[in-house]
């Protein structure tokens, strides 16, 4: 047998039943969490075209796709993302579907990385997308949807770093950098640098008008801070409406009672292209990544047709929540139902009673390997069964209950065992 027939590509990974189950949890709770906030499940084909998916979302994206041919000799790929299939579906699909649209995802999504640090070629992608709506109160609904996803999960020391992506953008364009200078200033902002940041605003002739901003901006560490700053002249008009938003976000915010939980970085941005408005990521101590992103994007929806409907949003990944709730010690909430194994020679007994026991809410499985008794037993013991129940030729007839847990046996009619089950379940 060849190696590669024993193993899976590159960036993914196989999950087993203990680690399924607490991916099932994590998703059930984000599921339950978004749909008390009256957002509805969609869900999009894994495989797309490649038109679609690079609609508007920038290179590097594209280039992380994976791409391949269809018989037609159209060109498909697996989904990167989810914004571009969700706004595809609005814009497709939704049309005369009333304002805002509440809608959110649970999916699986695909992309080609080389670097050590992003392993990872297929994860899944738990997120929310409200269309149709550009007011603070929609931003901050977003966040606080993000904060209580978060907490419901069970994460503790939530934090959400958060920029404006078309606020930095607008004020790099108007300094009049190079594109180079530009990834400069962004790398020295990003490193929180602001003597390097002043030193190379000195050196590199930054409008004598800007140069207060960035650094007002870069020092800000929450969003009442950015109360403070403006720009004078008519030309920064638009900045100045950016800082404005930002100003009635905080205020938002606060309603939700999660204001300090949400920090200013002017620095931030996200490599998708899309994003026009606020822009962020949501992380927790110790875990040395963000666990989520997300932010507004106005323009992108109407590049599928001829919808204008500006959007917020994020995705979470619930591999990284996984990660994060168990470097904070948290363990999954057990509900543990009771299992049992039949056993017995006479089929039709066992397949009846096993009935029953299903019928009753027990997780029972048939002996169906005709090994003996202290087998089966042992069998139950790794499989952390609890009971081991033997029938004899007729369902009315008296069983043998073996109780793992104790060690003990007894002979009990199946009613009386089904009886004590229920006791026990409550």
């Amino acid at each position: 047998m060849t190696f590669t027939r024993l193993h899976t590509p590159k960036g993914t990974r196989d999950v087993l039943p203990n680690q399924v189950k607490q991916y099932r949890y994590i998703e059930n709770q984000l599921k339950e969490t978004f749909e008390l906030w009256n957002y509805s499940e969609v869900r999009s084909p894994t495989i797309e075209f490649v038109e679609t998916l690079s609609t508007g979302v920038g290179s590097e994206l594209v280039d992380a796709m994976f791409k391949f041919q269809d018989f037609d000799g159209k060109l498909l790929a697996l989904r990167a993302e989810m914004t571009a299939p969700v706004a595809r579906i609005v814009t497709t699909r939704m049309q005369s579907t009333p304002e805002p649209i509440r809608l959110f995802y649970v999916n699986n999504v695909f992309r080609y990385s080389q670097s050590y640090l992003k392993t990872e070629r297929e994860f899944c992608q738990a997120g929310v997308e409200l269309v149709g709506c550009n007011t603070s109160e929609a931003d901050a609904e977003i966040l606080a949807l993000l904060v209580s996803s978060l907490r419901q999960v069970g994460l503790n020391d939530v934090r959400i770093d958060l920029g404006h992506a078309s606020l930095l953008k607008g004020l790099l364009d108007a300094s009049g950098l190079d594109e180079q200078q530009k990834v400069a200033v962004q790398g020295l902002l990003a490193c929180r640098d602001s003597v390097g940041l002043k030193n190379f605003i000195e050196k590199n002739n930054f409008p004598s008008t800007l140069t207060d901003t960035f650094l007002e901006l870069s020092a800000c560490r929450r969003l009442t801070e950015v109360s403070s700053v403006s720009l004078s002249g008519s030309k920064y008009d638009e900045a100045n409406k950016q800082i404005e938003s930002l100003i009635q976000l905080q205020d938002a915010l606060k309603d939700y009672k999660i204001q300090d939980v949400v920090f200013f970085d002017f620095s931030l941005t996200r490599k998708i292209e899309y994003y026009t408005g606020m822009v962020f990521e949501a992380s927790v101590p110790n875990l040395g990544m963000p666990i989520g992103s997300g932010g507004r994007y106005d323009n992108f929806i109407e590049k599928f047709g001829k919808l204008n409907l500006p959007s917020t949003g994020f995705a979470l990944e619930i591999g990284k929540l996984l990660q994060a709730l168990t470097a904070q010690g948290f363990e999954i909430p057990s509900n543990k139902k009771i299992k049992v194994v039949v056993s017995s020679n006479f089929r039709d007994t066992a397949v009846q009673t096993v009935k029953l026991l299903r019928d009753s809410g027990v997780i029972a499985s048939l002996e169906v390997t005709r090994r003996s008794l202290e087998k089966t037993i042992e069998y139950a013991k790794i499989m952390e069964a609890d009971y081991v129940v033997c029938v004899d030729s007729s369902i009315d007839a008296p069983v043998t209950v073996y109780d793992i847990k104790l060690g003990s046996t007894k002979k009990v009619s199946l009613e009386t065992f089904l009886r004590t089950l229920e006791v026990k379940g409550k």
